[in-house]
């Protein structure tokens, strides 16, 4: 291993569900000596982003908590998740979810949710989601360039040729309604209502959603749902554009 992969390839195993490892269960997981693990665990350590127990087993440091206090601080997406989802979720007048999510590599992440206290869902804070199933991921999908949403699509299909013609349809009409609706596709019984939240200048990708019970869910309803997304991303999307030129007010001051 050599530079930045000695790090993420022993920080990416705990992102599995063994949250703690030895230096042995790393070093065969990573196919590499024991001793290049151990270097790379005590630099690691000495940083804060990973901290050893009495078992000579390892776990995420709280270097973490550090950044992600940070991150909410600071990055305007994540800002405005605290602002407007709880209003969001008490506006809704019935069971659902709220969430904001971003895209994340081949994946999609949610940043932000709020829920009502009987209502559960699959998108977690922080938890990476399929980019190409749910109304959350395909209105950022649909949101994207038409450059950059090739390129993904046949990242995930392995090859532009393999992207079924249907996802590429369904997007198109996505794209020109301005919102996503699905049923049953992430977790059974739910349907997700979604629309897109973008900021070029800060090159970010979102979507507003909300997730519901597809039983208590009438047409009329949904189109009640979605006109609240729709106000509430416009929000968002204001708030970021402030945040961003309160930045460079800053930055210019600085």
């Amino acid at each position: 291993m050599a530079g930045f992969d000695r790090y993420n390839n022993v920080l990416t195993l705990f992102l599995t569900e063994q949250a703690s490892w030895t230096v042995a269960e790393l070093s065969e997981a990573i196919g590499t000596s024991p001793s290049n693990v151990y270097r790379t665990v005590r630099e690691l350590v000495e940083a804060g982003f990973v901290e050893s127990t009495k078992e000579s087993r390892y776990r995420l440091g709280p270097t973490f908590l550090e950044f992600e206090h940070r991150l909410r601080e600071t990055d305007p997406l994540v800002r405005s998740g605290g602002v407007f989802l709880r209003t969001l979720v008490e506006q809704a007048g019935q069971p659902c979810v709220a969430v904001l999510a971003r895209l994340y590599g081949r994946q999609v992440m949610c940043v932000a949710e709020a829920h009502t206290l009987d209502q559960r869902t699959s998108y977690e804070r922080g938890k990476p989601m399929p980019i190409v199933r749910g109304a959350t991921s395909k209105a950022i999908l649909a949101s994207m360039t038409t450059r950059k949403r090739k390129k993904l699509l046949a990242e995930v299909h392995h090859g532009e040729a393999a992207v079924p013609d249907e996802l590429v349809a369904e997007l198109t009409q996505i794209r020109r309604a301005g919102l996503s609706v699905s049923r049953g596709e992430v977790d059974d019984g739910l349907m997700g209502i979604a629309v897109p939240v973008t900021n070029d200048d800060l090159a970010i990708n979102a979507s507003l959603s909300f997730v519901v019970r597809q039983a208590d869910t009438s047409e009329v309803r949904v189109q009640r749902l979605s006109s609240l997304l729709r106000a509430h991303a416009t929000l968002i999307e204001n708030f970021m554009a402030e945040a961003q030129s309160d930045m460079r007010a800053d930055q210019h001051e600085l």
